[in-house]
């Protein structure tokens, strides 16, 4: 059945919407996104492919952070800074077919800032909308609190690529050994230096608080408010988790004292912020390693390929991270 028809149906029967228009939107890495219309009202759909293995994850995840998600939309003033869930007519969280499962929001009228920079006044706005998640996070119900993943610090993904390049990556003389091979050593230091942080962190105690844990600029959208969209990576965990892909930025300083006014944050772990680091870069290297070799593209060859040498590169220079990070909360 053709992925339109589809829609319509599951709408229909699930949601009592009849749709009017399908325009299919640029997805991320996890779904296919979609604007929908009826005939008074615009939605946003995302749609999960259950036969691709790395998306499974996500579409485990939708039960566990959905609930939250709609309770923090119920009871703070983020109400007007993240998206709000569409529950089914069962109440479900989600609805699915035999090859996809269907997850419903209110559609946000705006723009992503992607590639652009933040202005001033988005910064800390940013800043407010994370400061604010992280100090609701005593509030929590219990009951919500317990189903949220919590930081473990385990890195099993990094023994899967390290035996990818030990014994897999000369198997085939394609893109990814042409991309890869030459960064072969590096990735085995980042992998060793992993295993440090890891061990190291869960040996620490920590505060942890509710991270969106993914509040990257393609996640961030400027409509009649800055919004928080895709909060699939919701987990509970130190701070630093969603600071990191601040605090490496040119405007980490105006970040940091405007989200200073929500919570306290006086002593950061620059072991945290490393480990942070360097696991979403080799996440995404490994990501796309499959995406390539393995479980068929999401994007184009081209892009996939791109993104993955840039991170390569990106991981050759980790040496002056803490150093780095010093500085920055001189």
């Amino acid at each position: 059945m053709e992925i339109n028809n589809r829609i319509v149906a599951i709408l229909k029967d699930n949601y009592g919407i009849k749709v009017t228009l399908i325009e299919q939107k640029p997805g991320g890495w996890s779904a296919l996104a979609f604007l929908i219309e009826d005939e008074s009202k615009k939605y946003f759909l995302k749609v999960y492919n259950k036969k691709k293995p790395s998306v499974k994850p996500w579409i485990k995840a939708i039960d566990r952070y959905t609930p939250l998600v709609k309770w923090l939309n119920e009871q703070t003033v983020l109400k007007n800074n993240i998206v709000n869930p569409i529950l089914t007519k069962a109440e479900s969280n989600k609805c699915e077919d035999e090859e996809y499962v269907y997850l419903l929001s209110e559609y946000i009228e705006g723009t992503t800032i992607g590639e652009k920079k933040l202005n001033s006044e988005q910064i800390n706005e940013l800043a407010k909308i994370i400061g604010i998640l992280h100090k609701n996070t005593p509030n929590i119900p219990y009951e919500l609190k317990e189903q949220q993943t919590k930081e473990s610090f385990n890195i099993d993904f990094c023994d899967l690529l390290s035996s990818f390049i030990y014994n897999d990556l000369d198997k085939k003389f394609d893109a990814v050994y042409e991309v890869v091979k030459p960064y072969a050593g590096c990735l085995f230091d980042n992998i060793h230096r992993m295993e440090y942080l890891s061990k190291t962190l869960k040996c620490k105690p920590h505060k942890f608080v509710l991270s969106h844990a993914d509040a990257h600029n393609w996640n961030v959208m400027q409509g009649s408010n800055l919004m928080l969209i895709d909060w699939e990576c919701l987990k509970l965990a130190p701070q630093e988790q969603d600071l990191i892909l601040i605090v490496t930025e040119s405007y980490a300083q105006q970040f940091l004292r405007e989200y200073k006014k929500y919570i306290e944050y006086e002593n950061p772990d620059l072991d945290a912020l490393e480990f942070y680091s360097l696991k979403r870069k080799l996440e995404d290297i490994w990501e796309w390693i499959k995406d390539l070799r393995f479980e068929g593209l999401v994007k184009s060859k081209e892009v996939t390929v791109e993104l993955l040498k840039l991170n390569l590169d990106a991981s050759k220079n980790t040496d002056s991270f803490q150093s780095e990070m010093k500085k920055v909360f001189k």
